[in-house]
């Protein structure tokens, strides 16, 4: 309990690009609903968009994101492997996917850790993590070991970069001596890392669904992702099952890019608080 007779908690926010929009939705739902988030532990895309809520609180990230996504930058982002409507490549797409499948191949990273960084900073002031209104931590993985690394001072956009660093989009940013990259690999949820900052911990996830597959047909690639997926899944259900309790907005099925989706992910959001507030 709080001083003022609310309840309190500790979220940890999970992984999931554009799905994490659903985070704002959930957050502000909350303290609506008298529970008050008292700190905040977020990997990737959850790290970012806590450390915007707590900045500037829901309606103003909110806005934030939307002009993210009309801008240069965040028309940049759009995945040009994604299908189009109805599951179908247009002629330009597909043109972009084989773009973009070369690319892949012939380099190492999409974008420079100065692009990366310009993006973080659309969204984020350069402040010091000490300096944000609550207790913080963003989850990386060091790229190197494969350790889990938690970022609790120093440079808010630096460490939100690191721990939002997808191998093969940017390379891995170097945070007092270590290479660290996207934690989603090691803490889709950062369940520990909340836990570690005391108090009830509410874990809210956002994961990809497991994708669709026919393994008596699908080719190797298909097989090996969906395979992959299948351990990600796992070990998410294992994480999840050390927090106090869990949220989980229908998201699951947007793509990582969709930011222009930021009203229908954090009415998501807001649907699954509200469920969990009356059941709790």
């Amino acid at each position: 309990m709080t001083r003022d007779g609310h309840r309190a908690v500790t979220v940890a926010l999970g992984s999931g690009g554009a799905r994490g929009l659903a985070h704002l939705g959930v957050l502000d739902e909350l303290e609506r609903g008298g529970i008050r988030v008292s700190a905040v532990a977020g990997t990737s895309s959850g790290a970012l968009l806590g450390a915007l809520w707590l900045l500037e609180g829901t309606d103003a990230a909110v806005a934030r994101v939307r002009s993210f996504a009309a801008s240069r930058l965040g028309r940049r982002i759009a995945d040009p492997l994604a299908a189009g409507p109805g599951g179908r490549l247009d002629l330009v797409r597909r043109a972009r996917r084989l773009t973009s499948l070369f690319r892949l191949v012939l380099t190492r990273h999409q974008v420079t850790q100065q692009t990366f960084l310009d993006r973080v900073g659309f969204f984020l002031p350069d402040v010091a993590i000490e300096a944000l209104p609550r207790a913080f931590v963003a989850v990386a993985a060091d790229a190197l070991t494969g350790g889990e690394v938690r970022l609790d001072r120093g440079p808010l956009r630096l460490a939100v970069a690191a721990s939002s660093a997808m191998p093969g989009l940017v390379a891995p940013f170097e945070v007092d001596g270590r290479l660290l990259q996207d934690g989603g690999a090691v803490a889709e949820v950062p369940v520990g890392a909340a836990r570690a900052l005391g108090g009830t911990v509410l874990a809210v996830e956002v994961s990809e669904a497991l994708p669709a597959g026919r393994p008596d047909r699908d080719r190797v690639p298909r097989a090996m992702f969906r395979a992959a997926a299948m351990g990600w899944q796992e070990l998410r259900r294992r994480i999840l099952a050390e927090a106090d309790a869990v949220i989980a907005p229908a998201v699951n099925y947007f793509h990582w890019a969709d930011y222009c989706r930021v009203d229908e992910a954090v009415a998501a959001g807001r649907a699954a608080a509200r469920a969990f507030l009356a059941g709790g």
